[in-house]
């Protein structure tokens, strides 16, 4: 019966309903924020701008959680309970893990910070028409208050709950979308892994809504889909892309109490010459990191096989 259930959800049914669930987690994300508005006694029209407001900061964190949950991590919940049993174990939360491959993936995402800001330089230099870069400037502005909104931060108390809001939880239910279900169906679907994992990449920056950071989140994606090709484990994707998202949080609660917060620290770029050498560190991490998730993955089948 499992292998009858298989053949008729194969790659293409599973990324269809992945796309649906998505579409309606979007529609129920709406019909939150009206509640959230009607709460407040909010005009529809004024909603977002009144939830980027300090005195509406709870509620705009509030909404962030439940609209990503609903967005992201119930639908990759959802295709991995079709797939089978233990759709935690599906999506890559496993206990196959060791303290040499988390030691390994911080220093990637150390390295990773170089490339990336580095990309973030190259991405402002590609030319575009006029009326396209004050719109993407706009999406740009946009965003960054949204963060600055959203990671209010004047105590260590509000630092812990951004922390909480902006880093971890982002972490968990993109994971589980992006890694833990979207990129092993268009691994599935294409029958390559680099285009599989580049196709996901491109689909995980771009619903950022950031031209300036497409690049940047680009290269993210793609790191981040081979540390969990590799490793099998979600855990350790979940650990990268928390301190990738906790590092300019820890500065903004840094320089916003020494009263120099600006939307420039969510701007930052470096020179092509720190990029390149990132990027000769990060190969050279991802050699010893698929060395380490070879040796982790054939205890645990040892181990499967034993018991």
């Amino acid at each position: 019966m499992d292998m009858i259930r298989e053949q008729r959800f194969n790659p293409l049914s599973q990324l269809a309903l992945l796309l649906v669930l998505c579409g309606g987690g979007f529609i129920a994300s709406g019909l939150i924020a009206l509640v959230i508005g009607n709460q407040l006694h909010i005009d529809p029209k004024n909603l977002a701008d009144e939830l980027m407001k300090p005195e509406n900061v709870s509620w705009n964190r509030l909404f962030q959680v439940f609209s990503s949950f609903l967005f992201m991590a119930l639908p990759a919940f959802v295709i991995a309970s079709i797939n089978g049993r233990n759709p935690a174990k599906k999506l890559g939360f496993n206990e196959a893990i060791s303290r040499n491959q988390i030691l390994i993936v911080v220093f990637m995402v150390i390295a990773g910070f170089l490339v990336s800001g580095a990309l973030g330089d190259l991405n402002q230099m590609i030319p575009v028409p006029k009326t396209a870069e004050v719109y993407f400037k706009q999406l740009e502005d946009e965003y960054n208050k949204e963060i600055l909104s959203v990671g209010y931060m004047k105590t260590t108390y509000d630092f812990v709950i951004s922390i909480i809001v902006l880093a971890f939880i982002p972490a968990i239910f993109e994971e589980m979308l992006f890694r833990g279900c979207l990129q092993k169906i268009m691994i599935s679907l294409t029958r390559n892994v680099f285009v599989g994992i580049f196709i996901t990449s491109i689909i995980f920056s771009a619903i950022h809504f950031s031209y300036y950071g497409f690049l940047p989140r680009l290269f993210l994606s793609i790191m981040l889909g081979y540390i969990f090709y590799f490793g099998k484990n979600l855990w350790l994707n979940i650990t990268a892309h928390f301190l990738n998202n906790a590092y300019p949080l820890t500065v903004m609660f840094m320089l916003g109490r020494e009263g120099k917060l600006n939307t420039g620290v969510l701007e930052e770029t470096v020179h092509w010459g720190y990029g390149i050498i990132g990027a000769i560190i990060l190969i050279g991490l991802f050699v010893l990191y698929k060395k380490e998730s070879e040796r982790v993955l054939d205890n645990r089948n040892i181990n499967e096989e034993t018991l």
